[in-house]
């Protein structure tokens, strides 16, 4: 199995057309928010707010099941200030997500921290900590978690 994780894109479509056509065989894509797009444009993305979005479009968060996977996913805009992560684990916890997908930093992570594997696929549009553009990509073989930084010039 494998998914697509990224966020951030502020309004940009090509490179989220470009991860359309490079994976057609993912089971899902995960938008963690600040897309800055239309209900139509975002599909099949599963999509959450961001700060940057419109009001009431998209979800604050959501829990998304991709073949018995479940993934929690949140813009990050609403955790807690100071406690970011730990927020974010305990949320996806609370709801018996093995991941947490959040935005937001424009920053790349990705850890296990108590059980719950985080990410943040960075930014689309850019990152923060002046890496490149990046998303990521998830892969489950035989119960074994691979994530893999895929940076968005390579689209």
């Amino acid at each position: 199995m494998e998914f697509i994780v990224l966020s951030d894109n502020h309004g940009s479509t090509f490179e989220m057309e470009a991860i359309l056509k490079k994976y057609p065989h993912a089971l899902g894509f995960i938008h963690c928010g600040d897309n800055e797009l239309s209900t139509s444009q975002m599909k099949p993305f599963h999509a959450v707010t961001g700060n940057n979005d419109p009001y009431g479009l998209y979800p604050e968060e959501l829990v998304v099941n991709l073949g018995g996977t479940l993934i929690y996913v949140t813009h990050g805009h609403t955790l807690k200030y100071g406690n970011r992560v730990k927020d974010l684990v305990e949320r996806a916890k609370k709801r018996n997500c093995t991941f947490a997908c959040t935005g937001h930093t424009h920053v790349y992570m990705d850890e296990e921290i108590d059980g719950v594997r985080v990410i943040n696929p960075g930014s689309l549009f850019y990152n923060r900590d002046g890496s490149k553009p990046s998303y990521a990509h998830v892969s489950i073989v035989d119960g074994n978690i691979k994530v893999t930084r895929l940076l968005a010039e390579d689209l």
